[in-house]
């Protein structure tokens, strides 16, 4: 017997859908259903990667009894967070507020209006060190709701009002307050000024408070479990390949993180492509899903640094390993990820068969003993705990653990098409294939764009779908955070191809990103936020701190910095910038390790791409032109033609070809040949 979820476009929800629970969708209809029963919501959120989820759906809701009690006392609602974010992020902070911890599975307890006023996480099937089993929480909720209703609305409303009073909160702390009396200070840099002693001001303390932070002793940042800081990579890499006297500083921090990551165990040595993140500090034991999100922002980040120290040629030997670590994301990407479609699935789970029957299913797949390897040498094979695999393998070993690995049950992978996790990967291999040489990547970045383009996005209705699977579309508008990613994509592979039609998709897309999702000087998450999260406590509005990825106001702002139009949809781009990285010196010295996003915006802003406009080029010119930019075009200088010049083509004269520098809306005299636009880029 099936129940509501059979239809889901979500495997993780179809993974639910044979429970004995009668689960709905988050939506109207399930409200109310509440409201008419009078009961209150049993709320789980997952995902379809997720290890706990697994192991509470097991214990838990394939429990007729647990089904049947559910059933009776409570509307039961299932989300799948990478579906729906916006109901994750209201509620993992209600969760927070309430418990000062969150994770997943997220399970919560809702009033019939959607207020939050229980909630928890994994929940055992008896209890345990503590934690109460799963069927005394439901009792004791249904209780509390049926004997003493109005204090249980009391901390709903409670809690409802302190999710509202959340943007205020955040903005009092970063000292961007808008509503404070007198002049409030802009963090955004100003290109014409002394952009060294702005840097020094801003990105010094940075640095200092990521030392404060620095897990010395087994590198990374906290003492806790480790999860890639990307944002904060991608930040260091942009600052390193700069000259100044920062640029030392950032490359230390930066290439110490990498070398933990790439040769710890949180990498896949055998299979390429890495896991979400170490439960131990010391990098020796991965949580075994693999996240398509983490992998393409690795992948940017080991691209530009590999490159960078290429150009240098004082490292070779971590260079090659960061190249061969960005190659090994991409064998894995063609290899298990591509769908059907040309799109880039989700995720792979943690869990899978095991060899021997009855033994642990997390990372079944992925770890070995120690007499697996025919002669086991520590200078070629290292381990961490549990089976996991460390160091830098010897390729005969690599191919040794491989064909045993082909032998077992792989884990299963979610085919949902993400439009911020596709955007991701697309910008990154279209940057990498760039900077590698690697010009067979291209193939699979515009494959995937050209799937989100023609059926994400509805030009009639200029909306972008959060998700698809198996070429059905699923409903709900996307997020910001799809599309900056997806306008960053289109833009990183119009730089990287010179086609020209995916710089004007890419401004197409802003243009009506801008107009859905700036609120005057706000940013917001969601265009339309939903009416249930709202009388929920939720604002809709973009926080500035960076999560497993850069926040979106900041992508935001880096995109529109990248473009390279005075203006976007109106309003100028300059302005909207300097409104997104306002948060920066709040997050620098308060919340470093979530300030990467905004701070690569922001030194973005500071030092743009040069602009070259080629105007009445020939085919061939064009493609000499960007010949002649070279790797350049994916990193500090934007060529655009005529088309989208963002300031016409100036005093032109003629019809011959020329080509013009351009700096803040300022154009140098051109060159009028192909051979000599390489004068051009020495100045820029």
């Amino acid at each position: 017997m099936t129940n509501r979820l059979a239809n889901s476009t979500s495997p993780y929800l179809l993974q639910h859908a044979q429970n004995p629970v009668d689960w709905w969708e988050f939506g109207p209809a399930a409200f109310a259903e509440a409201r008419t029963r009078d009961v209150p919501v049993l709320l789980s959120v997952g995902y379809a990667a997720c290890h706990w989820c697994h192991v509470m759906a097991h214990e838990s809701f394939e429990d007729p009894a647990v089904g049947e009690y559910i059933n009776e006392h409570f509307v039961a609602i299932k989300v799948d967070r990478e579906q729906r974010p916006d109901v994750d992020a209201l509620y993992m902070s209600a969760t927070q507020l309430l418990t000062q911890q969150g994770g997943w599975p997220m399970t919560v307890f809702l009033t019939p209006e959607g207020q939050a006023f229980h909630a928890g996480t994994y929940y055992p099937p008896r209890p345990m060190q503590g934690r109460p089993s799963f069927t005394q929480v439901l009792h004791a909720v249904n209780d509390a709701w049926t004997e003493r209703r109005e204090q249980v609305l009391q901390g709903a409303q409670s809690v409802t009002d302190a999710l509202q009073r959340h943007p205020e909160a955040v903005a009092s702390m970063l000292g961007t307050d808008r509503h404070t009396a007198g002049p409030v200070q802009i963090d955004a840099p100003d290109p014409s000024g002394d952009i060294t002693h702005q840097e020094s001001q801003l990105i010094g303390p940075w640095l200092d408070a990521l030392e404060v932070a620095r897990d010395s002793t087994h590198e990374g940042f906290g003492n806790g479990p480790k999860f890639p800081p990307s944002p904060m990579l991608e930040a260091l890499v942009l600052l390193a390949s700069r000259d100044g006297d920062l640029s030392a500083r950032a490359a230390e921090l930066l290439t110490a993180t990498l070398d933990a990551m790439v040769t710890g165990a949180l990498h896949d040595h055998v299979g390429g492509g890495f896991f979400r993140y170490s439960v131990t500090p010391d990098w020796s034991l991965p949580h075994y899903e693999k996240m398509l999100y983490d992998n393409a922002q690795l992948l940017r980040v080991l691209a530009h640094t590999a490159r960078y120290l290429e150009k240098r040629g004082t490292d070779p030997v971590r260079a090659a390993r960061y190249r061969n670590a960005a190659e090994g994301i991409v064998t894995w990407l063609a290899r298990e990820m591509i769908t059907e479609q040309g799109a880039i699935a989700a995720s792979l789970d943690a869990d899978s068969d095991p060899v021997t029957p009855g033994a642990e299913r997390e990372g079944a797949f992925y770890t070995f003993s120690r007499g697996d390897v025919g002669e086991p040498q520590p200078a070629v094979a290292g381990w961490g705990e549990s089976g996991s695999v460390t160091g830098i393998l010897d390729q005969n070993v690599r191919e040794e653990l491989w064909e045993q690995r082909e032998q077992r049950t792989p884990p299963e992978r979610d085919d949902k098409v993400v439009t911020a996790w596709n955007g991701m990967t697309i910008e990154a291999l279209a940057e990498a294939a760039v900077l590698l040489d690697r010009p067979e990547w291209l193939e699979t970045a515009e494959w995937a764009a050209e799937f989100v383009w023609t059926r994400h996005w509805n030009a009639e209705t200029t909306t972008l779908a959060r998700t698809s699977r198996q070429g059905t579309v699923d409903p709900h508008d996307g997020q910001l955070e799809d599309y900056v990613r997806a306008g960053l994509a289109f833009l990183a592979l119009y730089r990287a191809t010179g086609l020209e039609q995916w710089y004007a998709r890419s401004l197409e897309l802003a243009r009506a990103t801008v107009e859905k999702f700036m609120r005057g000087d706000t940013p917001m998450d969601s265009a339309e936020p939903d009416a249930v999260l709202v009388a929920a406590g939720a604002t809709g509005q973009s926080d500035p701190f960076d999560d497993v990825a850069a926040s979106a106001q900041s992508c935001l702002a880096r995109w529109l910095v990248l473009l390279g139009q005075p203006k976007v949809a109106g309003r100028s781009s300059d302005g909207l910038v300097d409104l997104l990285v306002k948060p920066a010196q709040g997050l620098a010295t308060r919340a470093a390790t979530a300030a990467g996003g905004t701070l690569h915006a922001w030194l973005l802003r500071a030092q743009p791409p040069a602009l070259l406009e080629v105007v009445h080029a020939s085919d061939q010119d064009w493609e000499q032109v960007q010949a002649s930019a070279g790797e350049r075009r994916v990193t500090d200088v934007l060529v655009l033609g005529e088309g989208h010049a963002p300031y016409g083509v100036p005093e032109a004269s003629s019809d011959e070809f020329a080509v013009w520098l351009c700096r803040n809306g300022q154009c140098e005299l051109p060159v009028r040949s192909p051979e000599k636009v390489d004068e051009l880029l020495d100045r820029a």
